[in-house]
């Protein structure tokens, strides 16, 4: 296992002992914004206004590769008390760099700057066009200037988020990252974790005393500290709520909607129709238990496989299975996702004091994605491996941009990376051994499919709800009571749900860290079903459809990207077509159950 870890290597983000230097030469040249807005004028040349532009988009991107640095190495080791400081330090700056834009941002939006001429419509037009890749970006910002407040009160909610929302994020991962699991299944002897991954492993457990002792072991310190993080959630959820209602967004929501560029109707579309097919895995749910000659499923057996799990898969091995499906699909998949393993920029196995989970961070322009993994070696970190490289992949085809139209929206940022796991799933029960092996794997992938598409549905819903029930008054009991209803009402008479789970909202990072985030899996996920089910019907010549999808990032709205492949995210119809791949999926397993 040693042998095969990979580290990544930061220095190509800053290099080694350049930090104070680098930094140093962001806020000099921070500095230089003030001449640059006195250039500002609705009459301005076209070069003029491109360098201004260009000016603020290599202050973006030198302060995000600073500040990954600092992010990154926290990532990778959570008690670093240097990364904390880099990552303090690169906020501090983060800070300068707001206050100096804001003029120019504000002017952009067309609302008043002290000293400058407001910006009418017809010269934003024809200075928006001299910059084709941020046009869409300009268009947007202007027209919601309605939900932007004065410079003055910008800067101070700048302050308030490093200050106040973020500190209680660090303060939240300290806590939970602090966490020991005592995993001790019926009968045998107490063994203590420190890294959460590995308890989580025996979720997949064939034994049923180990699936219930795992989720009792990572859920006890939740529910032991969850007046603590109750008052997090609580002061989270109230921040975010204020600042809804000071930039007059109709509903907390709303301002996720805001940021990822769709409709509210469309967001309410898809988690109307995830609720309408919640019987699709209520029934998996009830077929699972006749498969594993259980009465009735526990919220413990959602993912306990039906045969004993196969020899876990070495990573060099898992690296080689993904890049070839990659290079079958299409070859610049593949290009891409070696690039990254080139690069050095994958933290793949788990360690003491590593974060838990996976990520991809798309950090700017001209840099090869970081990805950190905890990989184990089972089918589900082979998939995670395949989804995360699909990240990555996404990122370098989106890399052509300038920094403010490159990062993609969130509901399109699954779609590489759930097609990516799509591909590995589809290879892999091709090449299944026998009629059992298929089922076994057909059985896990509508896990999967619950956990991505129904599960992201329902915390969405929660949160919904809990952000209501925070501003009306609530105690920590109550949202807890609030949480289990839901989660009961998610999986109705399928599934009996044991107490342990009321404390399960407090385990869910996304509702803290980035509140409503949890719909782009879901989004991305029946996007990706719909792309790939296109893909099967056309073979090879809908391939570059999805790798013009994939190039855009940021440059255009996803509706108009998504009309471009004939979809329509605002339509049931569209959404309810990924269901029916689920439900083909299902009626395999039962075919194969026979």
């Amino acid at each position: 296992m040693a042998g095969q870890e990979l580290k990544w290597n930061l220095n190509d983000i800053v290099a080694k002992g350049k930090f104070d230097e680098t930094y140093a030469g962001i806020e000099k040249d921070i500095t230089g914004m003030t001449e640059q807005i006195k250039l500002l004028k609705p009459q301005m040349s076209l070069a003029e206004f491109k360098q201004v532009i260009e000016f603020r988009e290599d202050l973006k991107t030198r302060l995000s590769k600073l500040s990954s640095y600092g992010e990154l190495w926290e990532n990778a080791d959570l008690k670093s008390q240097d990364a904390k400081l880099y990552k303090s330090r690169s906020q501090d700056l983060g800070i300068k760099l707001s206050d100096a834009i804001l003029p120019l941002e504000h002017w952009l939006k067309g609302l008043a700057v002290e000293g400058l001429e407001k910006l009418d419509d017809f010269n934003a037009n024809r200075l928006f066009a001299e910059l084709p890749d941020l046009e869409y970006v300009f268009n947007y910002n202007r027209a919601a200037a309605q939900h932007t407040l004065s410079q003055g009160e910008e800067r101070l909610i700048t302050r308030k988020s490093v200050t106040g929302s973020q500190a209680l994020v660090d303060m939240y991962n300290l806590i939970t990252d602090s966490f020991e699991y005592k995993f001790q299944p019926q009968g045998q002897k107490a063994k203590i974790f420190k890294v959460q991954g590995q308890v989580r492993n025996y979720y997949y457990s064939a034994r049923a005393a180990e699936r219930e002792a795992a989720y009792k072991a990572v859920f006890k310190p939740y529910h032991d500290n969850e007046d603590k993080l109750f008052v997090i959630y609580r002061a989270l959820a109230k921040d975010w709520d204020n600042d809804a209602k000071l930039r007059n967004f109709p509903n907390p929501v709303s301002v996720r909607n805001f940021y990822n560029r769709v409709p509210d109707a469309a967001i309410n579309t898809l988690l109307e129709v995830c609720q309408q097919n919640v019987g699709i895995y209520q029934d998996l749910f009830r077929y699972k238990a006749k498969l594993l000659k259980m009465k009735k499923l526990r919220r413990y057996d959602l993912f306990a496989p039906l045969e004993a799990p196969k020899a876990k898969m070495p990573l060099p091995e898992a690296k080689k299975l993904v890049l070839d499906i990659f290079r079958d699909f299409a070859p610049g998949f593949a290009e891409r996702a070696e690039s990254i393993f080139r690069a050095n920029h994958i933290d793949s196995h788990p360690r003491p004091g590593k974060d838990t989970g996976a990520f991809c961070s798309d950090i700017a322009p001209g840099v090869t994605p970081y990805i950190l993994l905890n990989y184990t070696g089972n089918n589900s970190s082979v998939s995670t491996l395949a989804h995360e490289l699909g990240h990555g992949v996404h990122d370098l085809y989106a890399q052509g941009h300038y920094f403010s139209s490159s990062h993609t929206t969130l509901p399109l940022a699954e779609t590489a990376s759930t097609i990516s796991e799509l591909m590995v799933f589809e290879k892999l029960l091709s090449q299944a051994r026998s009629d059992k092996e298929r089922r076994a794997m057909l059985l896990e992938k509508l896990g999967d499919s619950y956990a991505t598409v129904i599960r992201q549905a329902y915390f969405v819903m929660f949160e919904n709800q809990a952000h209501k029930r925070i501003t009306e008054g609530i105690k920590s009991d109550q949202l807890s009571d609030l949480y289990i209803k839901q989660l009961r009402s998610q999986l109705g008479s399928a599934v009996e749900v044991a107490e342990e789970f009321r404390s399960e909202w407090a385990y869910i990072p996304h509702i803290f860290q980035t509140p409503f985030y949890c719909y782009a899996y879901n989004f991305g996920e029946l996007l990706a079903l719909a792309l790939f089910a296109r893909y099967k019907d056309e073979g090879r010549p809908f391939v570059p459809k999805i790798e013009k999808i994939l190039a855009y990032g940021g440059s255009q709205s996803p509706d108009r990207i998504i009309k471009e492949v004939g979809m329509d995210m605002s339509s049931p119809e569209f959404w309810q077509g990924s269901f029916e791949v689920v439900k083909g999926w299902l009626s395999e397993l039962k075919r194969l159950s026979k």
